[in-house]
Protein backbone atom coordinates (compact mmCIF):
# COMPACT_ATOMS: atom_id res chain seq x y z
CA UNK A 1 0.00 0.00 0.00
CA UNK A 2 3.09 2.47 -0.29
CA UNK A 3 2.93 5.15 -2.75
CA UNK A 4 1.21 7.98 -2.96
CA UNK A 5 -2.34 7.71 -3.51
CA UNK A 6 -3.67 9.11 -7.48
CA UNK A 7 -7.72 8.40 -6.47
CA UNK A 8 -9.27 9.77 -3.50
CA UNK A 9 -12.31 8.71 -1.83
CA UNK A 10 -14.67 10.56 0.35
CA UNK A 11 -17.74 8.29 2.23
CA UNK A 12 -19.93 10.62 3.29
CA UNK A 13 -22.24 9.68 5.97
CA UNK A 14 -25.35 11.21 7.85
CA UNK A 15 -26.14 11.11 11.55
CA UNK A 16 -22.38 8.36 12.01
CA UNK A 17 -24.95 5.37 11.12
CA UNK A 18 -23.20 1.65 12.23
CA UNK A 19 -23.59 1.30 8.28
CA UNK A 20 -20.98 3.56 8.07
CA UNK A 21 -17.95 0.86 9.25
CA UNK A 22 -18.95 -1.43 6.36
CA UNK A 23 -18.78 1.06 3.75
CA UNK A 24 -14.97 2.76 4.55
CA UNK A 25 -13.86 -1.00 4.97
CA UNK A 26 -15.31 -1.95 1.68
CA UNK A 27 -12.75 1.42 0.80
CA UNK A 28 -9.98 0.00 2.63
CA UNK A 29 -9.94 -3.42 1.08
CA UNK A 30 -9.43 -2.15 -2.52
CA UNK A 31 -6.07 -3.18 -2.17
CA UNK A 32 -4.37 -0.33 -4.00
CA UNK A 33 -3.48 3.15 -2.22
CA UNK A 34 -6.36 5.34 -1.68
CA UNK A 35 -6.36 8.92 0.14
CA UNK A 36 -9.68 8.09 2.49
CA UNK A 37 -11.64 11.04 4.37
CA UNK A 38 -14.89 10.86 5.93
CA UNK A 39 -17.36 13.79 5.87
CA UNK A 40 -20.20 12.93 8.71
CA UNK A 41 -23.30 14.97 9.21
CA UNK A 42 -25.70 15.90 11.19
CA UNK A 43 -24.62 14.85 14.87
CA UNK A 44 -23.13 11.60 15.77
CA UNK A 45 -19.57 10.56 16.17
CA UNK A 46 -18.10 8.74 13.23
CA UNK A 47 -14.54 8.67 14.60
CA UNK A 48 -15.76 6.79 17.49
CA UNK A 49 -17.79 4.73 15.57
CA UNK A 50 -15.24 3.58 12.81
CA UNK A 51 -12.36 3.34 15.70
CA UNK A 52 -14.57 0.80 17.81
CA UNK A 53 -14.47 -1.43 14.68
CA UNK A 54 -10.74 -1.36 14.34
CA UNK A 55 -10.68 1.64 11.49
CA UNK A 56 -8.38 4.94 11.93
CA UNK A 57 -9.31 7.20 8.91
CA UNK A 58 -9.18 11.03 8.89
CA UNK A 59 -12.76 12.04 9.67
CA UNK A 60 -14.66 15.52 9.24
CA UNK A 61 -17.44 15.77 11.39
CA UNK A 62 -19.91 18.43 11.02
CA UNK A 63 -22.21 19.26 13.44
CA UNK A 64 -25.53 20.41 11.22
CA UNK A 65 -26.85 18.57 8.44
CA UNK A 66 -24.82 18.90 5.21
CA UNK A 67 -26.79 17.89 1.80
CA UNK A 68 -24.53 15.53 -0.08
CA UNK A 69 -23.21 18.84 -2.36
CA UNK A 70 -21.51 20.07 0.48
CA UNK A 71 -20.44 17.06 1.96
CA UNK A 72 -18.78 15.95 -1.78
CA UNK A 73 -16.89 19.62 -1.41
CA UNK A 74 -15.58 19.28 2.04
CA UNK A 75 -14.11 15.92 0.65
CA UNK A 76 -12.57 17.62 -2.03
CA UNK A 77 -11.09 20.08 -0.31
CA UNK A 78 -9.65 17.89 1.98
CA UNK A 79 -7.86 15.87 -0.33
CA UNK A 80 -5.11 16.36 -2.87
CA UNK A 81 -5.30 13.07 -5.09
CA UNK A 82 -5.52 13.74 -9.17
CA UNK A 83 -9.01 11.52 -8.76
CA UNK A 84 -12.01 11.52 -6.55
CA UNK A 85 -14.48 9.40 -5.71
CA UNK A 86 -17.47 9.03 -3.62
CA UNK A 87 -19.18 6.73 -1.71
CA UNK A 88 -22.53 7.06 -0.01
CA UNK A 89 -22.79 5.17 3.90
CA UNK A 90 -25.49 2.87 2.54
CA UNK A 91 -23.46 1.61 -0.27
CA UNK A 92 -20.32 -0.70 -0.45
CA UNK A 93 -17.60 -0.17 -3.13
CA UNK A 94 -17.00 -3.78 -4.57
CA UNK A 95 -14.10 -5.57 -5.59
CA UNK A 96 -11.67 -3.48 -7.99
CA UNK A 97 -13.98 -0.50 -7.60
CA UNK A 98 -11.07 1.88 -7.02
CA UNK A 99 -8.83 -0.11 -9.80
CA UNK A 100 -10.74 -0.23 -12.38
CA UNK A 101 -11.50 3.76 -11.89
CA UNK A 102 -8.09 4.14 -11.95
CA UNK A 103 -7.48 1.94 -15.37
CA UNK A 104 -10.05 4.34 -17.34
CA UNK A 105 -8.73 7.51 -15.74
CA UNK A 106 -5.25 6.76 -16.28
CA UNK A 107 -6.44 5.69 -20.26
CA UNK A 108 -7.80 9.40 -20.26
CA UNK A 109 -11.59 9.24 -19.19
CA UNK A 110 -12.04 12.57 -17.12
CA UNK A 111 -15.00 10.95 -15.32
CA UNK A 112 -15.80 7.18 -14.94
CA UNK A 113 -19.70 6.22 -13.93
CA UNK A 114 -20.44 3.06 -12.29
CA UNK A 115 -22.90 0.46 -12.31
CA UNK A 116 -25.19 -0.85 -9.28
CA UNK A 117 -25.74 -4.45 -7.83
CA UNK A 118 -28.63 -4.81 -4.92
CA UNK A 119 -27.90 -5.71 -1.90
CA UNK A 120 -31.14 -8.28 -1.56
CA UNK A 121 -31.12 -9.60 -4.95
CA UNK A 122 -33.42 -12.60 -3.55
CA UNK A 123 -35.86 -10.22 -1.84
CA UNK A 124 -38.90 -9.29 -3.83
CA UNK A 125 -39.18 -5.87 -2.54
CA UNK A 126 -35.09 -5.31 -2.45
CA UNK A 127 -35.79 -6.11 -5.98
CA UNK A 128 -38.29 -3.40 -6.57
CA UNK A 129 -36.25 -1.00 -5.10
CA UNK A 130 -32.73 -1.73 -7.11
CA UNK A 131 -35.23 -1.31 -10.10
CA UNK A 132 -37.00 1.92 -9.08
CA UNK A 133 -33.83 3.89 -8.04
CA UNK A 134 -31.10 2.41 -10.31
CA UNK A 135 -32.41 0.72 -13.61
CA UNK A 136 -30.42 2.78 -15.94
CA UNK A 137 -27.23 1.71 -13.95
CA UNK A 138 -27.96 -2.25 -14.09
CA UNK A 139 -24.55 -3.88 -14.89
CA UNK A 140 -25.43 -5.34 -18.43
CA UNK A 141 -26.86 -2.27 -19.37
CA UNK A 142 -25.12 -0.87 -22.76
CA UNK A 143 -23.31 2.41 -22.68
CA UNK A 144 -26.00 4.51 -24.46
CA UNK A 145 -29.05 3.29 -22.16
CA UNK A 146 -27.15 3.50 -18.82
CA UNK A 147 -27.29 6.69 -16.68
CA UNK A 148 -23.95 7.52 -15.74
CA UNK A 149 -23.50 8.36 -12.08
CA UNK A 150 -22.08 7.22 -9.08
CA UNK A 151 -19.09 8.96 -10.82
CA UNK A 152 -15.28 9.54 -10.13
CA UNK A 153 -13.66 12.56 -11.40
CA UNK A 154 -10.47 14.38 -11.98
CA UNK A 155 -10.21 16.87 -9.98
CA UNK A 156 -9.23 19.47 -12.39
CA UNK A 157 -12.63 19.41 -13.31
CA UNK A 158 -13.36 21.32 -10.01
CA UNK A 159 -10.77 23.98 -10.94
CA UNK A 160 -11.92 24.55 -14.10
CA UNK A 161 -16.23 24.39 -13.89
CA UNK A 162 -16.41 25.00 -10.40
CA UNK A 163 -17.75 22.44 -7.23
CA UNK A 164 -21.52 20.63 -6.73
CA UNK A 165 -24.13 23.17 -5.61
CA UNK A 166 -24.39 23.12 -1.55
CA UNK A 167 -27.99 24.04 -1.77
CA UNK A 168 -29.76 21.51 -3.79
CA UNK A 169 -31.55 18.61 -1.51
CA UNK A 170 -30.44 15.85 -4.42
CA UNK A 171 -29.67 16.36 -7.87
CA UNK A 172 -25.97 18.12 -7.59
CA UNK A 173 -24.46 15.61 -9.28
CA UNK A 174 -26.70 16.36 -12.53
CA UNK A 175 -26.39 19.51 -12.00
CA UNK A 176 -22.03 19.66 -12.17
CA UNK A 177 -21.90 17.36 -14.66
CA UNK A 178 -24.42 19.77 -16.85
CA UNK A 179 -21.63 22.87 -16.55
CA UNK A 180 -19.11 19.60 -18.60
CA UNK A 181 -18.37 19.84 -22.00
CA UNK A 182 -19.57 16.68 -23.86
CA UNK A 183 -16.30 15.19 -24.27
CA UNK A 184 -15.91 15.32 -20.25
CA UNK A 185 -19.04 13.52 -19.14
CA UNK A 186 -18.62 10.54 -17.21
CA UNK A 187 -17.59 7.21 -19.25
CA UNK A 188 -20.07 4.24 -18.41
CA UNK A 189 -17.89 1.46 -17.11
CA UNK A 190 -19.78 -1.10 -15.61
CA UNK A 191 -16.88 -3.18 -13.74
CA UNK A 192 -17.03 -0.49 -11.29
CA UNK A 193 -19.78 -1.85 -9.07
CA UNK A 194 -21.09 -0.17 -5.96
CA UNK A 195 -23.63 -2.51 -3.73
CA UNK A 196 -26.45 -0.50 -2.45
CA UNK A 197 -28.87 -1.43 0.88
CA UNK A 198 -31.75 -1.79 -0.52
CA UNK A 199 -35.20 -1.76 1.80
CA UNK A 200 -36.41 -4.81 2.37
CA UNK A 201 -39.92 -3.82 3.81
CA UNK A 202 -42.69 -2.85 1.66
CA UNK A 203 -43.99 -0.17 3.99
CA UNK A 204 -39.95 1.17 4.34
CA UNK A 205 -39.78 0.93 0.35
CA UNK A 206 -42.59 2.85 -0.36
CA UNK A 207 -42.28 5.66 2.36
CA UNK A 208 -38.48 5.56 0.86
CA UNK A 209 -39.56 6.04 -2.45
CA UNK A 210 -42.20 8.97 -1.34
CA UNK A 211 -39.14 10.81 0.58
CA UNK A 212 -36.97 10.50 -2.70
CA UNK A 213 -39.69 11.37 -5.36
CA UNK A 214 -40.38 14.77 -2.84
CA UNK A 215 -36.25 15.40 -3.65
CA UNK A 216 -36.57 15.19 -6.87
CA UNK A 217 -39.52 16.74 -7.33
CA UNK A 218 -38.29 19.74 -5.39
CA UNK A 219 -35.18 19.38 -7.40
CA UNK A 220 -37.40 19.76 -10.53
CA UNK A 221 -39.13 22.88 -9.10
CA UNK A 222 -35.77 24.50 -8.79
CA UNK A 223 -34.36 23.91 -12.18
CA UNK A 224 -37.29 24.64 -14.35
CA UNK A 225 -39.08 27.49 -11.99
CA UNK A 226 -41.46 29.23 -14.21
CA UNK A 227 -41.86 26.09 -16.71
CA UNK A 228 -45.03 23.76 -16.22
CA UNK A 229 -43.84 20.89 -14.00
CA UNK A 230 -45.29 17.26 -14.64
CA UNK A 231 -43.55 15.27 -11.65
CA UNK A 232 -45.66 12.71 -11.11
CA UNK A 233 -45.86 12.16 -14.88
CA UNK A 234 -42.49 12.33 -15.50
CA UNK A 235 -41.62 9.92 -12.90
CA UNK A 236 -44.34 6.99 -13.74
CA UNK A 237 -43.59 6.99 -17.10
CA UNK A 238 -40.71 4.98 -16.17
CA UNK A 239 -42.92 1.92 -15.79
CA UNK A 240 -42.59 1.38 -19.71
CA UNK A 241 -38.96 1.17 -19.60
CA UNK A 242 -38.24 -1.27 -16.56
CA UNK A 243 -39.07 -4.61 -19.09
CA UNK A 244 -36.59 -3.81 -21.41
CA UNK A 245 -34.10 -3.20 -19.20
CA UNK A 246 -34.51 -5.87 -16.62
CA UNK A 247 -33.53 -7.92 -19.95
CA UNK A 248 -30.62 -6.25 -21.43
CA UNK A 249 -29.23 -4.98 -17.89
CA UNK A 250 -29.43 -8.73 -15.86
CA UNK A 251 -29.06 -12.39 -16.64
CA UNK A 252 -29.98 -15.43 -14.33
CA UNK A 253 -31.82 -15.77 -11.13
CA UNK A 254 -31.47 -11.82 -10.83
CA UNK A 255 -33.51 -11.47 -13.90
CA UNK A 256 -35.96 -13.85 -12.87
CA UNK A 257 -36.24 -12.09 -8.80
CA UNK A 258 -36.21 -9.29 -10.63
CA UNK A 259 -39.08 -9.76 -13.22
CA UNK A 260 -41.11 -11.21 -10.12
CA UNK A 261 -41.09 -8.09 -8.23
CA UNK A 262 -42.63 -5.82 -10.78
CA UNK A 263 -45.61 -5.81 -9.33
CA UNK A 264 -44.06 -3.86 -6.16
CA UNK A 265 -42.34 -1.71 -8.90
CA UNK A 266 -45.36 -0.06 -9.91
CA UNK A 267 -46.50 0.64 -6.19
CA UNK A 268 -43.10 1.94 -5.34
CA UNK A 269 -43.58 4.32 -8.72
CA UNK A 270 -46.75 5.59 -7.45
CA UNK A 271 -45.31 6.09 -4.32
CA UNK A 272 -42.47 7.95 -5.88
CA UNK A 273 -44.49 10.15 -8.30
CA UNK A 274 -47.21 10.82 -4.79
CA UNK A 275 -43.73 12.59 -3.63
CA UNK A 276 -42.77 14.20 -6.49
CA UNK A 277 -46.10 16.01 -6.92
CA UNK A 278 -45.98 17.29 -3.37
CA UNK A 279 -41.95 18.59 -3.90
CA UNK A 280 -42.71 20.11 -6.72
CA UNK A 281 -44.98 22.43 -5.36
CA UNK A 282 -43.30 22.80 -2.10
CA UNK A 283 -39.57 23.85 -3.28
CA UNK A 284 -37.37 24.02 -0.10
CA UNK A 285 -39.36 22.48 2.12
CA UNK A 286 -39.01 19.11 1.52
CA UNK A 287 -37.11 16.76 4.34
CA UNK A 288 -35.17 13.52 4.38
CA UNK A 289 -31.83 12.52 3.58
CA UNK A 290 -30.29 12.94 0.83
Amino acid sequence: MAGRPDLAVVVIGFQAPAALVAAVRSVLDQGVPLEIVVVNSGGGNAKALLADGGIDVRVIEVKERLFAGAARNRGIAATQAPFIAFLADDCLACPRWAEVRLLRHREGAAAVASAILNSHPRNLVACAAHLVTSMRRLPGLPAEKAQRYGASFERTLFDRYGTFDEQLISGEDTEFMARLPEALRPVWEPRVLTLHRNETSLFGLLADQYRRGRRYGAYLGSVEAGKPVRPFRKVFRDRRNIGKLVKEGLSGRDRTFARLSLPIVWMALFAKSLGASVGARHVGTPKGRQ
